[in-house]
């Protein structure tokens, strides 16, 4: 009878539905704690810092919306002023040599396995195929285009740039497309976890259907501030959310960095700020 009654109880566990998008934390609050414009006579930023009330948690992050008179605003540098496996300087440093204004950190582009596109301010540094990694595309005129890691076979980086693109990512993985909300490769098939009960901090990029540019950077691992960080699924709710066309996501954890005119305003999960390969910004 013992041996029947087992069987039993675990053909029911097997039926049991897996979690899924669906089952994604509702908050119980959401709270605009804080908004900071700047603005030039090129350059106009808005920075909302949220705040999600979970029943035992905190969630806080930041939305950076970004309107440049000239899509050129945007760009990237390396630590070390270099391409190299080697190099890697905080974000806040990398950004005061470039007299930023508005900087995030970027893809980490030798993160593990090194595999895909390279293109930053419009010179080729690596051409190689994409799995498993999604890749962003920049073109000249602002315009973002998301790969899909299957979709990108090396030798097209030369063509690319003749073509326009002034800048590819590969971290991912890709949020949104079209406006809609991307389905994200299984946890087994990418480079970080992408299940929604993967809690990180996060830095994300977008493009909305106007053309301005969002940034969103999460925290993490921060008690009684941000505990535990940003589930993918919410990154991509929040671009939604804000209109955007298009949106990636960058590398994350004790990373995830924003600096503001050489401020840094979020609260990394380490206990300093974390040097990093390259970093996106917007000049005056």
């Amino acid at each position: 009878m013992k041996k029947r009654l087992i069987i039993l109880f675990l053909l029911a566990a097997l039926l049991v539905p897996c979690a899924s998008g669906a089952e994604l934390a509702v908050p119980k609050e959401k709270i605009l704690e804080e908004t900071t414009t700047w603005e030039s006579d090129t350059l106009r930023i808005e920075i909302e810092r949220w705040c999600y009330d979970f029943n035992k948690s905190d969630l806080r992050f930041f939305v950076a919306s970004i309107w440049p008179k000239d899509p050129a605003q945007l760009q990237t540098a390396f630590a070390g002023e270099q391409y190299s496996k080697k190099n890697a300087e905080a974000t806040s440093v990398i950004a005061a040599r470039h007299d930023a204004v508005l900087a995030v950190n970027g893809d980490y582009y030798n993160y593990k396995d090194k595999v895909g596109l390279i293109i930053r301010n419009g010179v080729l540094y690596r051409d190689l195929d994409a799995k498993p990694r999604d890749i962003l595309l920049v073109h000249d005129d602002g315009t973002f285009e998301g790969i899909r890691y299957a979709d990108y076979k090396a030798g097209q980086g030369e063509a690319l740039v003749a073509g326009g693109v002034v800048q590819s990512f590969c971290f991912g993985p890709l949020l949104v497309q079209d406006g809609e909300i991307v389905e994200l490769p299984p946890s087994k098939k990418y480079i970080i976890y992408t299940d929604d009960t993967i809690r990180e901090p996060r830095t994300a990029i977008g493009q909305a259907y106007d053309g301005h540019y969002v940034f969103i950077v999460a925290d993490g691992r921060r008690e009684k501030w941000s505990d535990k960080g940003m589930a993918l699924q919410e990154l991509q709710q929040v671009f939604v959310e804000k209109g955007c066309r298009v949106a990636y996501n960058l590398d994350g954890g004790g990373s995830a960095t924003l600096i503001l005119n050489g401020e840094k305003l979020n609260k990394s999960s380490g206990s300093r700020e974390r040097e990093v390969s390259d970093i996106i910004y917007f000049t005056k």
